[in-house]
């Protein structure tokens, strides 16, 4: 009997040893099976077009988090005519031993934000507090190329700060998330959604409300097969397969200026874009402004455009009373109900394929 308790102490001691070393042999197998999955997918995109290069692979993490980390990572993306860079200290991807099937990429120390082939380049460099990207993996997405693509997909970044070296402009975001689903009842295409909070535009990129938003949100659906960054081929291709998008919620606020609306979005037979929206407005004034300052639209078609808004919002005199206004895209021409407002530019998709890009 003495001897048998005795030897309890024993087999618990030996039980442990044994879990601790399953489990140590479990967490270098799956190290290996992400480090393997990262580099397959890397080799899927750089097949596909994309240069990506990095530092010999380490290890980090045990026994918690799996975590591989990727010294020097670089990224140079085609997009149009242009070449988006990122370059940073290091990339760590890491999983949950207890949640495998779940995997996530930050981005750690300084990086380095460049884009090339437009008048004027330029390249940001800065930090942020947080830059991850979640995804769900298939099954037996760590050993196959082309099995690693995300399923759902979470983007959240933090407290990002970025420098233009040459002109001294900032690009700050204080929060941003968005998220990649597939659409219910497994119809073609994704589900996007994001947010951003308090965000600094720089001035040098012409954009409509280039400065301070405090907020912008979007919930959107591409229905139709479309890759993640599209050649002019492609989008033709989703066109003539029906594809369109759908906007299921718009928000935008900068200054006095609130936007609020939702539509539908697609390409019609010249490739040019086409739709129609409602859209709910405060601070028009301030809203018009912005484009004529922009060189969006001239002074003349800026003041009709702030009578017609005026006669919408039933002849107030208050610009931040909120106006709802019935927006149409055709034939390159934006216009309000029956009355014009622009004219767009036209796209010509035939320097935005892969052969010419």
């Amino acid at each position: 009997m003495r001897g048998a308790t005795r030897r309890w102490p024993k087999l618990a001691v030996a039980g442990l040893a044994m879990l601790a070393l399953a489990y140590t042999g479990y967490w270098f197998v799956l190290a290996g099976a992400i480090e393997r999955g990262t580099r397959a997918w890397i080799e899927d995109r750089q097949r596909q077009g994309d240069d990506i290069t990095h530092g010999a692979p380490v290890w980090r993490g045990f026994p918690g988090s799996v975590e591989i980390v990727l010294p020097k990572p670089a990224l140079a993306l085609r997009v149009a005519a242009e070449t988006v860079t990122l370059a940073g200290e290091r990339a760590v991807v890491s999983a949950n031993p207890f949640a495998p099937q779940r995997a996530t990429l930050s981005l750690e120390g300084d990086q380095t934000l460049a884009l090339h082939g437009l008048a004027r380049p330029f390249r940001y460099t800065g930090t942020a507090e947080r830059c991850a990207l979640q995804v769900q993996l298939r099954p037996g997405s760590h050993d196959g190329p082309g099995s690693t693509l995300p399923r759902p997909a979470t983007l959240t970044v933090r407290a990002l700060a970025m420098t233009d070296a040459e002109t001294g402009e900032r690009f700050t975001v204080a929060a941003l998330d968005a998220t990649a689903s597939s659409l219910p009842e497994d119809a073609p295409g994704r589900r996007y959604t994001f947010a951003v909070k308090d965000a600094t535009l720089p001035a040098s990129l012409d954009l409509p409300f280039a400065g301070a938003v405090s907020h912008a949100a979007a919930d959107f659906d591409i229905g139709g097969n479309l890759p993640a960054l599209p050649s002019g081929d492609d989008l033709i291709a989703w066109r003539d397969a029906g594809g369109t998008i759908e906007v299921r919620r718009f928000e935008l606020a900068s200054g006095p200026v609130r936007l609020a609306g939702d539509g539908t979005l697609a390409l019609d037979r010249n490739g040019q874009p086409i739709g129609a929206m409602s859209l709910e407005i405060s601070g028009y004034h301030a809203a018009v402004d912005a484009l004529i300052v922009r060189g969006i639209v001239s002074v003349t078609t800026g003041l009709r455009m702030k009578q017609i808004f005026a006669v919408l919002a039933g002849g107030s005199v208050n610009p931040s009373k909120p106006v709802r206004i019935p927006l149409t895209l055709q034939e390159r021409v934006l216009s309000s109900g029956p009355i014009p407002l622009m004219e767009l530019p036209a796209v010509d998709w035939s320097h935005r394929s892969r052969e010419t890009s």
